[in-house]
This record gives C-alpha cells, sequence and structure tokens, in this order.
C-alpha cells in the first residue's frame, strides 16, 4: 500500500533532505509540501497517513497544525533542530521525534515504525469493519423466524440465532451460540424457510448462517473447515466449493 506523507517545513533545505531519504522507500509518497501551517488549512486537503512536521516556523508553529483534524490524528513524526519540544510532542501523540540534521539509521527506524503502525491500524479498521458487516447481516435476519419440530411440540425461533444445523441420524440438530434443539425436520423443508441469502449447505450433513462464519481453514483433497462465532468448527466438502467462493464475496464486502 501507498503511505501518502505531507512535509510542513518552511526550510526548503528539509524538503530536499526529506526527498532522498525517501528515495529507498517507495511505499512512501510526499503528496503535499508546505512551508508554513496556514496554508494546508486553508486548502481544505484530504488528510494523509503521516505529516513530518517542523516546530519553530513563522507565525504559528508546528503544534498547531494538529488542531486541523479531529481525531484520530494522522501519525505525526516532529522533525526539528529543538530538542526542547519532546515532552510537548509526545504529549500531543506523536510517533516520533527526530531531531535535525538526520542520520538515514535513525531515519529508516523511524520509517519502519510508521509502517507498524499503519498496518496495526489498517488491521483493527478492516476487523471493525468486518465485524460491522456481520452485526448488520444479523440485524437484517433479525425478524425473520423459524418454526422448527421437536419432541416437545412445534417452536418458533429467529433464523439469525441458528449458527448452523447438523444432521445426527434422522435428526437434525440446530446449533446455537450457547446450547443445541433436536429437531425431527429435514433439510429439504427447512430450506423452504429459511433465508438462502444467509444460509447454505457446506456439507452432506451441515447447514451454515454465512453470518456467523469467522475463519475458513483449508484442508486436503478441497475440503475445509469453517470456524463458527462460538468458537466450533463445521465441516465443508469440496462438493461445496462455491460456497467458498460465497464466503470470500462476504469478505471483500466486509472489508470494503
Amino acid at each position: 500500500m501507498t503511505i501518502n506523507c505531507w512535509v510542513i517545513d518552511d526550510e526548503p533545505a528539509a524538503h530536499k533532505g526529506l526527498e532522498l531519504a525517501l528515495q529507498n522507500h517507495s511505499d512512501f509518497s510526499v503528496v503535499y509540501h508546505g512551508y508554513n501551517v496556514d496554508e494546508p488549512a486553508a486548502l481544505s486537503l484530504p488528510k494523509p497517513d503521516v505529516v513530518f512536521l517542523d516546530i519553530e516556523m513563522p507565525r504559528q508553529n508546528g503544534f498547531a497544525l494538529l488542531k486541523l483534524w479531529n481525531e484520530p490524528l494522522p501519525h505525526i513524526v516532529f522533525i526539528t533542530a529543538y530538542g526542547q519540544y519532546a515532552v510537548a510532542a509526545f504529549d500531543n501523540n506523536a510517533l516520533d521525534y527526530l531531531l535535525k540534521p538526520i542520520e538515514q539509521e535513525r531515519f529508516n527506524i523511524m520509517i519502519n515504525k510508521v509502517r507498524q503502525h499503519i498496518k496495526q491500524q489498517t488491521l483493527v479498521l478492516k476487523r471493525a469493519r468486518v465485524e460491522a458487516f456481520y452485526e448488520q447481516l444479523k440485524l437484517q435476519t433479525s425478524q425473520l423466524g423459524l418454526s422448527v419440530k421437536t419432541s416437545e411440540g412445534l417452536f418458533y425461533i429467529k433464523q439469525k440465532d441458528i449458527l448452523y444445523i447438523e444432521a445426527v441420524a434422522d435428526h437434525l440438530a440446530l446449533h446455537f451460540a450457547d446450547k443445541a434443539m433436536l429437531s425431527r425436520d429435514s433439510f429439504k423443508r427447512l430450506s423452504l424457510e429459511l433465508d438462502d441469502k444467509f444460509f447454505a449447505r457446506s456439507h452432506k450433513s451441515y447447514m451454515i448462517n454465512l453470518a456467523h462464519v469467522r475463519k475458513v481453514e483449508k484442508g486436503r483433497f478441497g475440503d475445509a473447515l469453517l470456524l463458527m462465532s462460538n468458537g466450533e468448527s463445521v465441516k465443508m466438502s469440496r462438493r461445496y466449493k462455491a460456497l467458498l467462493v460465497q464466503l470470500n464475496k462476504v469478505n471483500n464486502n466486509a472489508a470494503t
């Protein structure tokens, strides 16, 4: 991925120095050069991933730039000739603080730190989007019910609460987050009521709720195991490999 950077410094030589230092880091792209704090505020530019920021500049110092954004801020790396601002910089959640003139080895350490933080941030955002997507799926199914025949009578349950359905001898076991229910129904009959946007066969003995699949672990010969939201695993046979494509689409939709 490309890491978009701003350089804010009143000295043109500092801009050139940073450009040279970044030549060996092709994933970093300087998308904006600013020479004072006022310019980016006036231009209403998109928020960058990281800002290389001087402190002592005309009119306003570098700390004033931090007021430009609401949380979360971009990653801020202060690059200055003055060491006395370090405490204030880290109080303002700076990612790093470098003193001019910059040594290339120290600069590379900072660059790797930026990469690690952005990677972690990306994973957290992706996980949040996936979780939000699954919550949306559950919400969409929340009003859908299912009638289930058991030895104790006919029950009406919410489809969203079913994680998966398993064939057990001549019965079906409906698995929930913390319990299971035995039914005298058939897959064929339940399929008439279950929402096919969320329920699909993964194996001749299993039907799953897509909203509760958390991970796919590939096995041998095209088979796989599906890790469900309650930590249990469900078989997926190669006969139903089209389901894997469907699950990939769900995850891709959740991540965007």
